[in-house]
Parts: C-alpha cells; sequence; structure tokens
C-alpha cells in the first residue's frame, strides 16, 4: 500500500504539468514592459470625424456658359506693384512757381508786365532803355561791351504768350544764377502781319517793366542787330 502511494503522486503531477504547458501555448504572448516602465503612457486621443466639405460641381451646360463669358479675359501678370490713381496735372503757372521755388527764388518776382497788354506802335525810340535812377554810361557800356553775354535766348518765331512765359523761364534762371549780362533774340519782324514787328516791341516793352531790368540796348549787328537786345540785369551778391 505504501509503495503504490508515490507512483499515484506523481502520476498527479505530470498530469498537471501536461495541464499547464496546454495553458500556456494557448494564452497569448504577453508583451515586454516598454523601456521607463512605471510611467504611465498616455492615452491615445480619439480620433476626431473628418468634417464633411460640400462641393458643388457645375454641370456641362455651365461650364460651356462660364467660358463663353471669360474667353475674352487675358490674365494680369503678378507685377508686385501697387496701381494708385492717376494725379492731376498741375498747371502752368503751379510748375513755375515749383520751378522758382527750387532755385531759391520766390514766386511772383518776374515779370512785372501787363497780363492784357495790346502792343502798340511805339512812337519814341526803343533802341536802348536804362531804368530810372541809372545815368545813360550803363548803355554805352553795353555797347562797348563792358560786361560779356552769359546767356541766351531765341523768342523769335514764338506767339506772344510762348514768348512771355520762355523769357520768364530765362530771367528767372539767370538771376538765380547771378548772370548780370544777357542776350535776348526777339527777331526783327519783317514776316509779322501788317508789317508790325508786334514781338520786337512787346518784348521791349516788356523788360522797360522789369524791376530787375536795369538797361538794354539792341545788339551789335554780329550778334543780332536791330532783331536782339543785350539786356543788364540786378543780381544781388
Amino acid at each position: 500500500m505504501r509503495a503504490n502511494k508515490p507512483k499515484k503522486l506523481t502520476s498527479q503531477f505530470a498530469a498537471l504539468r501536461r495541464m499547464l504547458s496546454a495553458a500556456d501555448h494557448s494564452a497569448p504572448p504577453v508583451a515586454a514592459p516598454p523601456v521607463g516602465a512605471g510611467r504611465r503612457a498616455p492615452v491615445p486621443a480619439p480620433p476626431t470625424a473628418s468634417r464633411k466639405t460640400s462641393v458643388t460641381t457645375l454641370d456641362e451646360q455651365d461650364r460651356v456658359l462660364f467660358r463663353q463669358a471669360v474667353k475674352n479675359v487675358q490674365p494680369i501678370k503678378d507685377t508686385q506693384r501697387a496701381i494708385l490713381p492717376p494725379l492731376a496735372s498741375a498747371s502752368s503757372e503751379i510748375l513755375r512757381e515749383r520751378r522758382q521755388r527750387a532755385v531759391g527764388n520766390e514766386p511772383g518776382k518776374l515779370p512785372q508786365t501787363s497780363d492784357h497788354y495790346a502792343p502798340v506802335k511805339v512812337e519814341q525810340d526803343d533802341a536802348s532803355y536804362v531804368q530810372r535812377g541809372y545815368g545813360p554810361d550803363l548803355a554805352k557800356g553795353l555797347k562797348r561791351g563792358k560786361w560779356l553775354i552769359g546767356a541766351s535766348v531765341d523768342l523769335h518765331g514764338n506767339t506772344l504768350d510762348e514768348a512771355r512765359e520762355r523769357l520768364d523761364r530765362f530771367l528767372q534762371s539767370c538771376l538765380a544764377h547771378h548772370i548780370k549780362c544777357v542776350r535776348i533774340v526777339h527777331g526783327k519782324g519783317y514776316g509779322s502781319k501788317d508789317g508790325e514787328p508786334v514781338l520786337k516791341q512787346t518784348v521791349r516793352r516788356w523788360l522797360s517793366q522789369m524791376a530787375d531790368v536795369i538797361a538794354y540796348v539792341e545788339c551789335a549787328e554780329a550778334d543780332g542787330g536791330a532783331g536782339a537786345v543785350q539786356v543788364l540785369l540786378r543780381v544781388e551778391r
């Protein structure tokens, strides 16, 4: 009786080992813990539902109509520049004042002539002029070439309005650059209407009205003769 008892226990243990072995083979493998075990792994957020976007498609008829509407449209090139509205152009008077200020002169100094001057036949001799307060030696000095001509302008062929504007700009520039003696070519007037030298008489009348014109004389024949005058300006140094 005692001899059979160990055999019975042995067989029971063998059966138990078989059962445990079968259970190990049937159970899923256990994953090894990651490095840094002990920290709780973050719980992944539940996937969010994707938003549904509604796309409206054009049918073939709408596509044909759209292509017909834009068939003459040309794409604008990307120039990276802002397109600004055009600025209003300034008048000639404003531009003239800006030029005068640019050279350091206050506008309105020249000319001191009438805007409504109507040329008339001059009775007195206008071949020379000396401003009141100066002696006749100035005219004699001009004729002898005491002052060299520093600048010249040719108004021959201009209308009265064109001549006045050009004369104004010319004298302003000469005063700004301290040019004392200048020549103004106005022509002899042989081709004028009614045979009157309109531009010649008008230019000389203008010069006699200007405060900065001290004197003028007709030029020598080599410099224009009766078709030009040599002018002495009051230059502040």
